[in-house]
């Protein structure tokens, strides 16, 4: 029987706001058995970046990275909010080791197609035996929104395919739940509606609310990862507030679809 292993992936907006992840952290640290962070930074970047005179351009809500955005990058994401996750955690009992996709190898990236995004990468391979070196020692790794692509360079990635990447990968070793948190409740059928959470959200319906423009923007690249991640064998895929992680009540569930004995025993006919 596999061990369990719970991924949470942590929004930006969650990690600025002081209040709000100092309930996360508590929220976070009272998950039991094996456990794994990646977090973003929202706009810490960009404010640190003004104060050093480094503008980042934005494309569909991504920087654009060239060599000054990704030492910022680097220095805010992979050192400040990093470093102070970790400190956080420690504060709380949680014996936590902050690292980017470059330490140990654990995510190699090559560059985002189309090429316009600079030092932008998407996750090609994750090294599931490094990081369940860690898992399996006891430690909670926090993995900051960095990788590499193998030729001695650092590449920015987007989180939410960062965890998915990470969940696929370690679900070969372990029963995988994957969470991701941000600031809203769960996919909502009314935006404007903070209670009008989808409990369980199956492709169809994720489908329709696409088409109705429902869920759209940002949000589909999310859902996407949430369900190629139930596909290469993710148990569960939960979003949820951050203020509520831990409550399995609470949030939009994802799940693979459950046949009956008699749809996996029948034969299809054939014309």
């Amino acid at each position: 029987m596999k061990d369990k292993l719970t991924i949470v992936k942590v929004s930006g907006k969650i990690v600025e706001n002081p209040d709000a992840l100092k309930t996360f952290i508590k929220r976070f640290t009272a998950i039991s058995g094996k456990k794994l962070l990646i977090h973003s930074g929202a706009d810490f970047a960009s404010k640190f970046g003004n104060k050093m005179g480094v503008n980042t351009r934005m494309i569909g809500g991504r920087p654009v990275v060239d060599d000054n955005t990704l030492q910022l990058l680097t220095m805010v994401y992979a050192g400040l909010v990093n470093k102070q996750l970790v400190s956080l955690l420690q504060w709380h009992k949680v014996n936590a080791l902050g690292i980017t996709g470059a330490d140990m190898n654990v995510m190699q990236s090559v560059k985002h197609v189309p090429n316009n995004m600079g030092w932008t990468g998407d996750v090609k391979q994750v090294n599931a035996q490094a990081l369940s070196a860690i898992l399996d020692s006891g430690v909670v790794p926090v993995l900051a929104p960095l990788t590499h692509d193998g030729k001695g360079n650092l590449l920015f990635n987007e989180t939410d395919a960062m965890a998915a990447e990470a969940a696929k990968a370690l679900a070969l070793r372990y029963d995988v739940q994957l969470i991701y948190c941000f600031e809203k409740n769960g996919v909502l059928l009314n935006p404007a509606d903070p209670d009008s959470v989808v409990a369980v959200l199956k492709r169809t319906q994720y489908k329709n609310l696409r088409e109705m423009e429902i869920i759209k923007d940002w949000f589909i690249n999310k859902l996407d990862n949430a369900f190629s991640a139930i596909d290469h064998g993710v148990k569960e895929v939960i979003i949820t507030n951050a203020a509520n992680l831990g409550n399995s009540e609470l949030g939009t569930h994802i799940r693979p679809i459950v046949r009956t004995a008699t749809e996996q025993t029948t034969p299809k006919r054939t014309k």
